[in-house]
C-alpha cells in the first residue's frame, strides 16, 4: 500500500481555487482537532467585527487565506495573512499570521467525545504607522457529533506589544476572545480524496481591565476549507 501525499502541483492548484472561489473571505475558525501527519488544509474567508456600543457604524472587515499542515501525531502549524479591507483605512490592519497547536485529547478523534487542544498564535501587523505584535494563547473545546459535523468552543488570550514579546503593558490591556462555532464536511470524508468543509463562527472580543469603557465588539466569520489527501490507497 503506497500512502497519498500532496505534491506542489496539488498544493498551486489548491490554493488557485481556494483564492478564485474567495478572494472576499476569512475566517478564524479552527476545530480542536489537528490534522493528519502529511495532511495539509487550505481556508479562506471573511471576518467581521462590530463595536457592541456603537453597533450602527461601519465595521472592521478582514479577508484571508489561510494553510495548515500536519507535522506529527496530534499536532499542526499554521500559516495565515489577514487583508484589512475595512473602509477608509488603507489596509492598516493588514497581518501575517504563524500558529502551532497540540491535541491534548480524544487523539482517536472517535465521535460524540470531547476533543480539547491549545497552542500558541502569534500576529504581525506590519503598516509603517501601527505596526505591532500579536501574541494569543488559545483553548479550542469540540465535540464532533458525526464524521462530517463538528461544533466548537474557541477561546483566545489577546495581548499586544510593540516588540515580538509582550511586555507589562500587554498584560495591563489585554483582551479576550469568545466564540462559538461549526464545521461541516461538505460530502463524506476520504483520506484518499481532497474534501471541502464549511465554517462558521460568532463571537465576542472583549478587554475586563475594569478601566476600559469600551464593551468590546461582536465578530462573525465564515469560509471554506479543503483538506488534501493523507490516506493509503
Amino acid at each position: 500500500m503506497k500512502r497519498q501525499t500532496f505534491n506542489l502541483f496539488d498544493l498551486i492548484l489548491l490554493i488557485s481555487v481556494g483564492t478564485f472561489l474567495l478572494s472576499c473571505v476569512f475566517t478564524s475558525l479552527q476545530t480542536a482537532r489537528t490534522k493528519e501527519p502529511g495532511q495539509a488544509e487550505i481556508s479562506a474567508g471573511y471576518m467581521q467585527l462590530r463595536s457592541i456600543d456603537e453597533f450602527s457604524e461601519d465595521p472592521v472587515q478582514l479577508i484571508g487565506i489561510n494553510a495548515r499542515v500536519g507535522v506529527a501525531d496530534n499536532f499542526d502549524a499554521g500559516i495565515a495573512h489577514s487583508f484589512d479591507i475595512t473602509k477608509d483605512t488603507e489596509n492598516m490592519g493588514n497581518t501575517l499570521w504563524g500558529d502551532v497547536k497540540y491535541q491534548f485529547s480524544n487523539k482517536a478523534n472517535e465521535n460524540q467525545k470531547l476533543t480539547f487542544s491549545s497552542g500558541l498564535i502569534k500576529g504581525y501587523i506590519y503598516d509603517s504607522d501601527v505596526q505591532g505584535h500579536i501574541t494569543s494563547l488559545p483553548m479550542y473545546f469540540s465535540v464532533p457529533v458525526n464524521n462530517r459535523f463538528t461544533p466548537t468552543l474557541l477561546y483566545r488570550y489577546r495581548l499586544v506589544s510593540e516588540g515580538f514579546f509582550p511586555d507589562s503593558d500587554s498584560f495591563d490591556e489585554s483582551s479576550h476572545l469568545f466564540a462559538v462555532g461549526l464545521e461541516y464536511y461538505l460530502k463524506e470524508p476520504d483520506p484518499t480524496k481532497w474534501v471541502p468543509k464549511l465554517a462558521l463562527s460568532i463571537g465576542t472580543l472583549q478587554r475586563f481591565d475594569g478601566n476600559s469603557e469600551d464593551s468590546g465588539s461582536f465578530l462573525v466569520n465564515f469560509g471554506l476549507k479543503i483538506e488534501s489527501p493523507f490516506g493509503n490507497k
